[in-house]
């Protein structure tokens, strides 16, 4: 799977299913754009993850929906459900270890 762009008419339907990591970030976002490397980093090494990427910017309806407040945040979901949260930039030891965690539970 390709990283993902969504928008308010996408999101949800993007989530749904399977394991999912979402990246709230913003368009100035300095420390969004290394989290995004390291996202980038990891689907090359897993490349059967899915990856969403949200722009809070361009979207903040549902950017409130959801709680974000501060970016990067990375939600981590399975089958729509949020199983895990972070705010600020993770180190792709940390993803990895989520990805583990829940991917396949």
């Amino acid at each position: 799977m390709a990283i993902q762009n969504a928008d308010k008419t996408n999101f949800k339907e993007l989530i749904r299913e399977d394991f999912v990591i979402a990246d709230f970030y913003g368009t100035t976002c300095v420390p969004c754009k290394l989290f995004s490397k390291i996202l980038e980093d990891i689907e090359a090494e897993i490349p059967f993850l899915n990856i969403v990427k949200l722009n809070t910017t361009d979207n903040p309806e549902l950017a409130e929906e959801y709680g974000i407040t501060a970016v990067p945040t990375v939600h981590f979901y399975k089958d729509g459900q949020l199983v895990a949260s972070h705010v600020g930039v993770m180190q792709p030891q940390a993803v990895k270890e989520v990805i583990a965690q829940h991917m396949y539970a």
